[in-house]
């Protein structure tokens, strides 16, 4: 269980997105709920944070 940043409810890790909060030139990474998701969608202060452990696919030879 992890606490979202936003609401400071708990909820599963699997659920939660790591999201990105700008304030004042600098970066904060923030896990968010699916319903906070909803409302900082919208919000231009907000990103997503890539998934960097996506597996990589293969090149045809």
């Amino acid at each position: 269980m992890k606490k979202c940043n936003s609401c400071s409810k708990q909820f599963p890790e699997i659920i939660m997105k790591t999201m990105i909060h700008i304030i004042d030139r600098k970066a904060y990474i923030e896990n968010i709920c699916p319903s906070c998701q909803s409302i900082l969608h919208n919000n231009p202060n907000y990103y997503y944070l890539a998934d960097e452990n996506k597996p990589k696919q293969n090149k045809p030879s």
